[in-house]
C-alpha cells in the first residue's frame, strides 16, 4: 500500500499540507480562546473587586442610615415634647389674657367694679390698672422718683467744722 502512495505524490503532499493549515488554524483559535479566557478572568476579578468595593460602601450607607433614624427619632421625640410645652404654656397664659383685656376695658372707660367682675381682679390690681391708664392719658400728674436734684440743700455756714488754714 505503500508503494502505492508514492512519497512525491502531489496528493500526499496535499494532505499534509491540508493537516498543517488545520493544525495551525487550531493553534491559533486555541490561543485565541485563552486569551478571551484570560480577559474574562480578568474582568471576573475586576467586578469581583467591584462588587467587594459595592458591598463596602453598602455597609456605610446603612450604617449612616440607622444614625440618622435614630437622630430623627430623637427629633421626634423634642417636637411632641416642645409641641406639648406649646399647649401648656397657651393654655397657662390666660392670666395675661386677662390683663390685655382688663387694659383694654381700661381704655374704654370701664370702672374698678366691672375689672373685677369681667376680669377677675383683685380690688388692688384693679384700681393700679385704672391708676396706669389715667396716668398715661395724662389725666393724673406722675410724682418724681426723686426729690429735686438740681437744687441740693445747703447746710448754713454755722453747721460746718471750722477748717484751719496752712500757714
Amino acid at each position: 500500500m505503500l508503494d502505492a502512495v508514492s512519497l512525491t505524490s502531489p496528493l500526499l503532499w496535499g494532505g499534509v499540507a491540508i493537516v498543517v493549515v488545520l493544525f495551525v488554524w487550531l493553534v491559533k483559535v486555541h490561543r485565541g480562546l485563552n486569551m478571551h479566557k484570560t480577559h474574562a478572568r480578568q474582568q471576573k476579578r475586576a467586578l469581583e473587586k467591584e462588587v467587594e468595593k459595592c458591598n463596602k460602601q453598602l455597609l456605610e450607607v446603612r450604617s449612616v442610615l440607622v444614625g440618622l433614624g435614630q437622630k430623627v427619632s430623637e427629633q421626634e421625640e423634642i417636637i411632641v415634647h416642645l409641641t406639648e410645652r406649646i399647649i401648656e404654656l397657651e393654655n397657662v397664659d390666660n392670666d395675661g389674657r386677662l390683663y390685655t383685656r382688663a387694659n383694654k376695658m381700661v381704655r374704654l372707660g370701664a370702672d374698678i367694679n366691672e375689672l373685677i367682675e369681667e376680669c377677675e381682679l383683685p380690688k388692688a390690681e384693679a384700681e393700679l390698672m385704672l391708676s396706669l391708664q389715667k396716668k398715661i392719658a395724662g389725666k393724673e400728674k406722675v410724682p418724681p422718683l426723686h426729690k429735686d436734684r438740681a437744687q441740693p440743700q445747703r447746710r448754713p455756714a454755722s453747721q460746718y467744722p471750722p477748717q484751719k488754714r496752712p500757714r
